[in-house]
């Protein structure tokens, strides 16, 4: 899958909610709040184009090689384990990438992310300061499904 272009990121940000659903379902990672911690791995690293993802599960919860090297996050086995599977995803590619939420999304039980490469983010952020924080929500130890 590719990346939004920057023009599409313009019509996110200067469009109206029409256009905000169109991109966000173009361009999300949808994940229910039942979805298997393989899947959300997946789904995640398929929004990453330039990137080698893959993930299996083990008695202690997750092994995702990221471009070759192995890493590992633990899982509880409970509901709580798909924000844990998200934070930690966020922590393997916070060097090139952000992941956030879509705030429309946050009240309901299936949530939308967007994943940009941090420099698109500041760039985002420092053109659309009051916007940004409008549509997306910054994944942190909060999060969670409501």
């Amino acid at each position: 899958m590719k990346m939004p272009s920057d023009s599409e990121l313009t019509v996110l940000f200067e469009g109206d909610g029409q256009q905000l659903e169109q991109f966000a379902f173009a361009y999300s990672a949808t994940i229910d709040w039942r979805e298997e911690d393989e899947e959300i791995v997946r789904l995640f690293g398929k929004r990453l184009p330039d990137e080698t993802v893959e993930v299996t599960t083990t008695d202690k919860g997750l092994d995702i090689t990221y471009n070759g090297q192995v890493h590992s996050i633990a899982l509880t086995f409970t509901g709580a384990d798909r924000y844990i599977t998200i934070r930690g995803f966020q922590e393997l590619v916070r060097d090139k990438y952000e992941i956030r939420l879509f705030e429309a999304s946050y009240f309901s039980d299936t949530h939308e992310f967007l994943i940009l490469p941090k420099r698109q983010w500041e760039e985002l952020d420092a053109r659309y300061p009051v916007r940004s924080r409008e549509i997306f929500r910054v994944i942190d130890d909060e999060l969670d499904f409501p």
